[in-house]
């Protein structure tokens, strides 16, 4: 009967040890998958910030602002300022109620023709000045960084039917439009297969330096 409840004994310590393991397998994907969760609530609840508050992306389209133009002084408007390398949220032309609804210190991008070089760009300023005419809307607008020079007097004029307004910018991003541009140069690049490679390697390390540790633990038992 002794050796019995021996024996019994041991058994139930085994199984702790085969526990343990399991227990704390399951805490870390809790703890992860929790984090997961929060990550991506986080992430959803700022791309909707960037789009004006709203969830529908069915007329919006990013991009990253090279130019100085808009890296001026803040104003107060929903779009105080926009520094060089940001990325802009845009909502496209989605009918004619877009025109009338815009103000002036609402922001547009829109592509332009330079006057004197004949370039063609895609430019993103500030509205100055709107009027209209048989329904037709006329924008002026300008940079902040240029409007913050009284010396310059350089300004751009779209009209609602010349088809040149993309759309207005309702969300900014300096982070995002850093990180986008830094990922698109050969350091980010191999970044991006450096940093996850190195990672990988530090869980499995933690994975068989965790399986010794089990098994000695067991080979004590055992003992």
């Amino acid at each position: 009967m002794f050796q019995t409840d021996g024996i019994e004994g041991k058994n139930t310590d085994n199984e702790g040890v085969e526990k343990g393991p399991i227990d704390r397998e399951l805490r870390k994907t809790i703890i992860v998958a929790t984090i997961i969760a929060v990550l991506v609530i986080c992430s959803l609840g700022y791309v909707i910030h960037l789009n004006g508050d709203s969830i529908d992306i069915t007329d919006t389209e990013v991009r990253i602002v090279v130019s100085g133009s808009m890296d001026g002084e803040p104003r107060d408007y929903p779009i105080r300022t926009i520094p060089t390398g940001s990325m802009v949220v845009i909502h496209k032309v989605d009918g004619a109620d877009f025109y009338s609804s815009l103000k002036v210190g609402d922001v547009l991008t829109f592509d332009y023709t330079h006057p004197v070089s004949k370039e063609n760009m895609v430019v993103t300023h500030r509205i100055i000045d709107i009027s209209e005419k048989n329904g037709v809307y006329t924008y002026t607008l300008k940079g902040d960084s240029i409007a913050d020079d009284p010396t310059n007097g350089s300004v751009q004029v779209v009209t609602s039917d010349s088809g040149d307004v993309i759309g207005k910018v309702v969300g900014v991003s300096h982070w995002l439009g850093e990180s986008v541009i830094f990922l698109s140069t050969w350091t980010g690049k191999l970044c991006l297969i450096v940093i996850p490679c190195i990672l990988i390697i530090i869980y499995e390390v933690g994975n068989i330096v965790r399986a010794l540790r089990m098994k000695d633990e067991i080979d004590q038992e055992g003992d």
